[in-house]
């Protein structure tokens, strides 16, 4: 009868265990998967106000256009050939979605 109560009871602890992993980094997002969080992060932000850590930097801006919806859309370089897009509305200058172009080895930022 005590084996089988001690049996429970680290069962119980590895269950507990394996519910706290998710937070000790070891189901840590990919650095693609994380650059693509940033990026997704952007939207709804003033492009003039977003912090340094993320995404745009001014320096890396590439070129801008005007879409056909009015928008305009800048284009940054990243890392090698990964090149990431924002757009944004140019009365509120809100980021009003981005994509990228490139491969998940260069669009990459580590968590």
């Amino acid at each position: 009868m005590l084996y089988s109560i001690f049996d429970v009871k680290k069962l119980s602890i590895f269950v507990i265990g394996i519910l706290f992993l998710p937070g000790c980094g070891l189901f840590a997002s990919s650095p693609h998967d994380n650059f693509l969080a940033i990026l997704k992060d952007t939207t709804g932000q003033n492009i003039d106000d977003v912090p340094p850590v993320m995404l745009p930097h001014k320096e890396d801006l590439i070129d801008s256009k005007i879409l056909s919806n009015g928008n305009i859309e800048n284009k940054y370089k990243f890392r090698g050939a990964c090149k990431y897009f924002l757009e944004v509305d140019p009365k509120s200058r809100k980021i009003v979605g981005s994509r990228y172009e490139g491969n998940n080895t260069e669009c990459i930022m580590n968590p």
